[in-house]
């Protein structure tokens, strides 16, 4: 399962050797809380956490300046909205240092803004940093549920109805897609037009991995859970980092 309740937030989901279309990095119409940046997600982006050390390997963090070589794409809002995140939204004073959005497709991008959860974990109301150790140990289905109320995001749970959805964002799988990136261009070692090949990607960044939450959904009513359960087929697999 998404390690979602012991950190900040986990890494972004699929790696991306393409480029992105046009879309929103997150739909936040009515955005309730700020984007904080990766910095300081100390749980998830430490050293020797799979993670982070997955997210840092892969090109989601490097989307900014590696993808956007112009200026002219630096600026444009129709680069930034995939090759960056929490364009044109609130960001939290001083992590921005463009005023206006946070570089490359981090954590947030796909997670939301965790201005609002952060404080759920590290003071649980009002409790200290332990408090929400506490809960996720003692009740980590309760656990989930403050997250999520708290604006934490997962695909295929509590926003999109499928992780694939989530990507299909900023990503295309038909060459022909009128929405794909304009300036994709070919693949380097197959020489056709970039695409995306879901499973294979999905499977490099697949950073799923056994939790506490693991040994509870499976009793847990859904009806009461309604928003905080898996509802995508994918979870039901074995992540691909699997041991056993």
């Amino acid at each position: 399962m998404f390690r979602m309740l012991t950190g900040f937030i986990a890494v972004v989901i699929v790696s991306s050797v393409f480029a992105f279309q046009g879309a929103e990095s997150f739909g936040a119409d009515k955005q309730k809380y700020a984007y904080m940046g990766n910095a300081g997600c100390k749980c998830h982006l430490s050293k020797g956490c799979f993670e982070g050390e997955e997210y840092k390997a892969r090109l989601h963090s490097k989307t900014f300046n590696k993808r956007l070589t112009t200026d002219e794409d630096k600026k444009n809002p129709e680069c930034l909205r995939c090759h960056a995140t929490a364009f044109d939204m609130k960001i939290k004073k001083g992590k921005s240092k463009f005023g206006n959005f946070l570089e490359d497709v981090t954590c947030e991008a796909c997670h939301g803004p965790g201005e609002e959860y952060v404080k759920v974990k590290k003071n649980y109301k009002n409790k200290g940093k332990d408090a929400f150790k506490k809960l996720l140990k003692e009740d980590p289905m309760m656990a989930r549920k403050e997250q999520f109320d708290a604006g934490l995001v997962v695909a295929g749970i509590n926003k999109y109805d499928t992780i694939k959805e989530q990507c299909m964002e900023c990503h295309w799988e038909d060459a022909n897609d009128k929405d794909k990136c304009p300036k994709a261009g070919n693949d380097e070692k197959t020489g056709k037009p970039i695409v995306m090949d879901f499973n294979k990607y999905f499977k490099l960044d697949d950073h799923r991995d056994h939790d506490a939450i693991d040994d509870v959904l499976p009793k847990v009513d859904p009806k009461k859970w309604a928003g905080y359960v898996e509802k995508d087929p994918l979870f039901k697999t074995k992540p691909s980092n699997a041991k056993h």
